[in-house]
Order: C-alpha cells, then structure tokens, then sequence
C-alpha cells in the first residue's frame, strides 16, 4: 500500500518524523526491515509477537487500527477485518498512551536479554578462567609433591628433583600473584612506587634473567636488543622515565615471555626487543616482535581482555595485568601481527621525563593562566 515507503521519506525530511515500529523480526518481514535499515536508519525497529492488530499514530493527530483476519495471505484484503481510523484527540492519546507502553515494554525486553547475554558470557569465561586456574595450579602442585616423594626413593637424583620442584613452585608462585594482581586492579588497590630510571637498563635486566629463566634450554632462539643507549642530539639519554621498575619489568618480562613461548625453537628464529624516543609526543615506545605463528584473529581483537587465551598452558591473565599495569601509568599497549606474515608485534609506550626546559615553560604556562 506504499505505507512503508511514506514513512521513509517522512523520516528523510529535513524536520523529520519520529518514528518507531514493532513488528516481528521474522524471515517474512527481513526484507522490509532491510529496505527500512538501509533507507531510513533514523526509524527505530524493536521484535514483537505477533499480534491482531497494527497501529499507526501520524503527527499524534490521526489513529489507524487494523484486526489482523489471516495474517500469512498472499494479499493485503485477503488478510486484514475490522479496520477503525480516528481524528479524535482523545482516542488517538489513549492509542498512543498504549503504544508507548507497549515500546517501553519491548525496550526493557531487550536490556534484559543484553544483560542476560552479557552475564552468560561473563559466567561462562569466570567457569572457564576457574577451569584453566585450577588446571594450571594443580599441575605444579602435583609435580611439587611427586618429586618430594621421589628424592627420598632416589636420593642420587637429588639435584635434578630440586630443580623440577623448584620450577614448579616459581610456576605456582606466578599463578598466585596474578590472581592476586587481577584483584587489586579490579578493587583499584593497584598501587605504584615511582622513581626515575633507564629504560634501557631495565629491558637488560628483563633479558639476562629471561635467558636463564624461560623455556629456551637450546638457545636456538636469538634475543635481538641494542646495547647502546639512544641520546638525543644533546647527548642526553632519551629513554629516561618516572614509572614503577617492578611493574615495568613485569610487563617486558611478560611480552618477552610469550614471544618465546610462541616461537618455535628452531635455529635462526629471533625476538627483537626495542625502545624507541617518541620526541614529537614525549614518550617512549617499547616493541616486542617475534618469528612465531602470529596472533590468532579471533583473538585479535579480545587480546588484553581477562580471561581470553587459546593457550593450555596458560590462564591469560598476563596481557591484561599488562595493559591495567601501562594504562595505570598513563600510556597504552597494543599489538599486530607482522606484515610479512611471520610472528606478531606488541608495543607499550610510556611517558618521558620532561626536561627543565619544557617543566619551566609548564610552569609558566600554568601561572598565566590561574
């Protein structure tokens, strides 16, 4: 009958219409909602049941009821009875009155089931982060208590069950500080000690320990960092920051950590580390890139969320401690696989200690203006 034609260009007008609509979003109506959605995006579309009746309220002027006799007929006498159309004031704000109950009705409907989904899914990733935390400290603990039992029935294999029972009480330890971690960040209780220092100096320190502490016993894999320190043109050391040393290494570490982890232990495979001066934006940029397998997709976009990981030996807490820890002191962290196609990139980047100069103009700045 042209209805929904009229009301698209009424919503294309300058002094447009509001309008709203509640039809059933079934697989008849998916073409007319379609044209609607792409034509005229300002209408606003809510699902509803069927129902014996439609209304239509123009200008809150003039009301169109219309029974609904066979709602599936092939044409539009075959399916509607009883039509009624009124200008009477008083009719069309009752009729109205109705349809805004019944808009506001279907608006909750759908908060509900968005809150519904939203705690299913949270639900869902808390069973599977409780799965995966109970997993990962009941192995090491199992380990911890087999190699307790098997030093005193293999007392000349002493040395080599220390060491395995010492290393899965660093991975329990591990486990139980991020557990610990989440729940100052998501208190907000995370607290930061900062002090100036050498970002360089502390990437050194992430590097010396991560050779004798991760999983690289081959040393097929080469860590790739410049030991010289950058300087600007004045001779000064760029990479000077005011931040917290634990948490930063606990950040590199963690990226360093996973670039191995990801990387196969094949000869000639590399993880380049290096932090770069952003002079232009005062900051400093810190990038991990490794040879590995990438960044899976679906992963891609839910990366520093808690509880995402594809890993079985891990609970992905890492990353987002990571990210919670960079935004805590005012930068951010990302990351992309590489453009060739091999391994994956992440960055963090931080704040640089502003030099005299530019904390005097600041000053001055900030005085003028109060």
């Amino acid at each position: 009958m042209g209805v929904i034609d009229h009301l698209i260009k009424a919503s294309q007008k300058q002094n447009s219409a509001n309008i709203k609509i509640i039809c059933p979003l079934s697989k008849e109506n998916s073409d007319i909602v379609r044209k609607v959605s792409e034509q005229a995006p300002n209408i606003r579309i809510l699902n509803g049941t069927d129902s014996l009746y439609g209304m239509y309220i123009i200008d809150g002027e003039k009301m169109f009821r219309v029974e609904m006799r066979e709602p599936k007929a092939e044409t539009f006498a075959e399916a509607i009875g009883f039509a009624l159309y009124s200008n009477r004031k008083n009719t069309v704000e009752s009729f109205r009155s109705i349809y805004e109950l019944l808009w506001n009705e279907r608006v909750l409907n759908e908060e509900l089931k968005k809150t519904y989904k939203m705690q299913e899914e949270f639900i869902k990733m808390q069973q599977e982060f409780i799965n995966i935390a109970s997993h990962e400290m009941k192995t090491p603990t199992q380990a911890i208590l087999a190699y307790s039992t098997l030093v005193e029935r293999h007392p000349e294999r002493r040395d080599e069950m220390i060491q395995a029972i010492t290393r899965n009480a660093v991975r329990l330890q591990k486990l139980t500080e991020d557990i610990l971690d989440v729940t100052r960040i998501e208190s907000n209780t995370l607290k930061l000690k900062k002090e100036q220092f050498d970002l360089n100096e502390k990437i050194r320190n992430v590097i010396d320990d991560a050779s004798h502490v991760l999983d690289d016993s081959n040393n097929a894999i080469k860590i790739l960092f410049d030991l010289e320190p950058k300087k600007d043109v004045q001779g000064k050391q760029c990479t000077i920051i005011e931040a917290d040393k634990v948490r930063i290494y606990q950040v590199i570490f963690n990226l360093l950590s996973n670039a191995i982890k990801f990387t196969n232990k094949v000869a000639g495979n590399s993880i380049s580390i290096a932090a770069m001066n952003d002079g232009e934006n005062n900051q400093v940029i810190v990038s991990v890139k490794d040879t590995g397998e990438g960044i899976d997709r679906e992963m891609l976009q839910k990366l520093f969320t808690k509880f995402a990981t594809k890993s079985h030996t891990g609970t992905g807490l890492g990353l987002f401690i990571s990210k919670s820890i960079i935004e805590a002191h005012g930068g951010r962290i990302w990351a992309e696989n590489n453009k060739d196609g091999k391994g994956a990139s992440f960055y963090f980047s931080l704040p640089l200690i502003k030099n005299p100069e530019q904390q005097s103009l600041e000053r001055n700045h900030n005085s003028k203006s109060q």
